[in-house]
């Protein structure tokens, strides 16, 4: 949920430069290059020799998706506004809009990988990537419980070390703020990601495309056996919150990214794959929860981050590389880390102004979740600014560490 991208295409203002760079590793010149090895990993031969060199383009369609995403999440956290009718039925299933930003995440650090990169060196992007607007956000966590009149327990210090989603207990995984848990299992994408790249950079693009159908196969089993297992605190932490298991998505993103690293230009009909995104959110709405958070979504969302990053490859024009929504792509970490905290300060107000959230309905009720998004909007980008960009520049390695 936190890359940056490569390249110098798309909006040209120093504004949009520094938040386009959100979705991958570092920003550089758009340039043909050959494709990136493995973290500390020569290129392999076949790549060398045989597989086109693809452009190193940004890829500013999958950081205008990534909003469309966030909103999905809020837009399920939202239903805890008012009385809702036709909305529980559409936005249920809000929580896969997580399942398409670890795709995204496995895709970008594929596509950004770079030749004679050290583990050292992607670990110390990561963290300044990702950490420092997450301890903010955790630190606002914390006041929020204060302020409600709570004691924070000895369980809110966990999300700190990213360690949270190894617990199956909803105590924990969710502590201090129920957003982090994710935090937690791209912390453990990102430490095996080296390992990972090692093997699948060297890999024929036969061999890939058979590993992408394995991982996509594996999802759905890992769905079958917590329908199978029922639900339950541990079925819902095995399917939705395990590492391990989330790992799959990231997986098949790093498969997508590499494929696209070797040059495959497959162009499925985007008309075709935006309804079927839409069709697979709507029917996760109305499945067993198994089956609901990755299953129903997989290959839909996989098909959407392979097209939109095609069109950035081959430079086609797309609203979503519109500069207000990269803007908003760029801003969508900061929003995810905060959106909840701005429900609870819109829940303040309304209950200052003696209006009960839970009796909300029509024109009050849009009212307040508009009013709740806006604030969240405005941390967001607070954060974004005040703290993303600068600390992610003060923290990562200086050239010279690079090598």
């Amino acid at each position: 949920m936190t890359e940056r991208q490569n390249g110098t295409h798309g909006p040209h203002t120093r504004e949009s430069r520094v938040a386009t760079s959100d979705l991958g590793v570092e920003g550089g010149s758009v340039a043909a290059a050959r494709p990136p090895a493995a973290v500390g990993v020569d290129v392999p031969a076949e790549a060398r020799s045989g597989d086109p060199a693809p452009v190193r383009s940004r890829l500013d369609s999958l950081t205008g998706l990534r909003f469309f995403a966030a909103l999905a999440v809020f837009a399920l956290h939202s239903l805890s506004f008012g009385q809702h009718t036709w909305a529980i039925a559409v936005f249920t299933a809000g929580t896969t809009g997580v399942s398409f930003f670890f795709i995204v995440s496995g895709f970008v650090m594929s596509w950004t990988a770079r030749p004679g990169d050290t583990a050292r060196a992607f670990y110390q992007r990561r963290f300044a990537r990702i950490y420092p607007a997450y301890a903010v956000a955790w630190a606002l966590s914390i006041a929020f419980i204060v302020v409600d009149g709570r004691r924070p327990a000895a369980v809110d210090l966990l999300p700190l070390t990213l360690i949270q989603s190894w617990v199956p207990s909803e105590a924990v995984y969710w502590a201090a703020n129920a957003v982090f848990w994710t935090l937690s299992c791209e912390a453990f994408f990102y430490l095996v990601f080296p390992v990972l790249h090692r093997f699948v950079a060297r890999w024929r693009s036969s061999r890939l495309a058979i590993a992408l159908a394995v991982a996509l196969l594996t999802i759905e089993v890992v769905a079958v056996i917590g329908f199978l297992v029922g639900d339950g605190p541990i079925s819902r932490w095995f399917v939705t919150v395990f590492p391990v298991t989330r790992l799959l998505e990231f997986f098949v993103g790093m498969l997508l990214g590499t494929l696209a690293v070797r040059g495959v230009r497959w162009r499925p009909p985007a008309p075709a794959v935006l309804a079927l995104v839409a069709v697979a959110f709507l029917a996760a709405n109305h499945v067993p929860q198994s089956f609901r958070d990755v299953a129903v979504t997989a290959v839909p969302f996989a098909l959407l981050v392979w097209t939109a990053a095609q069109w950035d490859i081959t430079q086609r024009r797309s609203l979503l590389r519109w500069r207000p929504v990269v803007l908003l792509g760029a801003w969508s970490y900061a929003f995810y880390l905060v959106h909840t905290l701005a429900m609870r300060a819109a829940f303040e107000v309304l209950d200052r102004a003696g209006w009960e959230k839970e009796s909300l309905q029509g024109g009050p009720l849009l009212v307040a979740v508009l009013g709740a998004l806006l604030l969240a909007l405005l941390a967001a980008y607070a954060l974004h600014r005040v703290v993303e960009v600068p600390m992610e520049r003060l923290l990562r390695p200086r050239a010279a560490a690079r090598r």
